[in-house]
């Protein structure tokens, strides 16, 4: 999510921006170095440093009489933080749908098979060394000729994983 304005985040979290702008001269936010809000951070800061409408002792009875519950200040302070939460996950969600249109994302059960696919591939290969290599490098006594076995093998297995990925789109 980018930078908002103290008015766009006025509106975010559903406060005016006076209120905002009050909150970054009283140091209760800060701004980015642009200028702008990070609304993410500003909510986090806002809670830790602002206490108005919060209290210790149980809340007064509503003006109606109904006995017991939640003052109209308060009320109106859990509606804020609720509009707020809304804004932010519709924000979360329009930005993952971005990016599964755009194929920055795939489903988990998707990604499991390719995972157990390159898992395979690499099991076989390294299981395979022992037998196919241990004639090779037990016939020279060579450091270079051993190198050059086990770098082969090795370029071998990584062009195989790699030609899996390939194929699977990536």
């Amino acid at each position: 999510m980018t930078g908002l304005s103290a008015r766009g985040y006025a509106r975010v979290r559903g406060v005016s921006h006076v209120a905002v702008l009050k909150a970054i001269k009283n140091k209760r936010i800060t701004l980015e170095p642009d200028g702008s809000i990070d609304p993410i951070r500003a909510n986090q800061e806002w809670e830790r440093n602002t206490f108005a409408g919060k209290t210790v002792t149980p809340a007064p009875a509503l003006e109606t009489g109904r006995g017991p519950g939640a003052g109209a200040s308060e009320l109106s302070l859990m509606f804020q933080k609720g509009k707020v939460k809304e804004q932010f996950f519709k924000g979360q969600i329009a930005e993952l749908e971005f990016n599964q249109r755009n194929g920055k994302l795939i489903e988990v059960t998707a990604a499991g098979e390719y995972a157990s696919a390159v898992s395979n591939i690499i099991r076989d290969q390294v299981s395979a060394w022992p037998d196919r290599l241990t004639p090779m490098l037990a016939a020279t006594n060579d450091e270079t000729a051993i190198h050059r076995i086990l770098t082969r093998e090795g370029d071998a297995l990584l062009r195989k994983v790699s030609k899996a990925i390939q194929d699977a789109g990536y």
